[in-house]
């Protein structure tokens, strides 16, 4: 129960900082930012890695989790990408997944980076114990990976421009919002 209190109101404090940003009309990659930066102040105990960075890494060496729901997760996501529950517990998770992240750097990603932030302050401790190399949440989520034009794939592994907005307020982060789909 606590730790869902703590994630509604991570995700209302980065709301509030959405809606603020928009009545005082900064631009939708200055609110990426400002989140971004919000998230990094929640959840200071991890470690953080932009798409240039993530992009010289070899695909051999990392695992990308993304951590939403089936519905955001089916419209795109980062090619290679594993979807995990949110709401699976640290222990569930190192059961399922430390055969896939053992000797690999993970990455865990969302939206914007609040869900997935909050996901690897709970597991990464065990993760790194059942022998993961490193453990980063990339940068602005997949709202900034879609901005800067990188590739997203669909549930057939085609490659998609479309990207699931999370909800309204969220979704006016994506910069070309006409590549939205629920």
């Amino acid at each position: 129960m606590k730790r869902n209190v703590k994630i509604t109101i991570g995700l209302g404090i980065c709301g509030a900082i959405i809606a603020a940003g928009y009545t005082l009309g900064k631009s939708d990659t200055a609110d990426l930012i400002v989140t971004h930066q919000a998230i990094e102040r929640e959840f200071a105990e991890v470690s953080h890695i932009d798409g240039d960075d993530l992009s010289t890494l070899a695909e051999q060496d990392i695992i990308l989790l993304d951590v939403r729901e089936p519905s955001e997760y089916n419209v795109s996501h980062l090619k290679g990408a594993v979807r995990v529950d949110p709401d699976m517990t640290a222990d569930d998770f190192i059961e399922n997944f430390s055969n896939v992240t053992a000797g690999k750097t993970v990455i865990f990603y969302c939206s914007v980076g609040q869900r997935s932030s909050s996901f690897a302050n709970r597991v990464q401790d065990l993760l790194m114990s059942s022998g993961a190399r490193a453990a980063y949440n990339l940068e602005g989520g997949i709202f900034q990976w879609h901005n800067e034009n990188r590739l997203l794939v669909n549930n057939s592994a085609e490659p998609t421009r479309y990207v699931h907005p999370y909800n309204p307020i969220w979704g006016r982060m994506i910069e070309n919002r006409k590549y939205t789909q629920y």
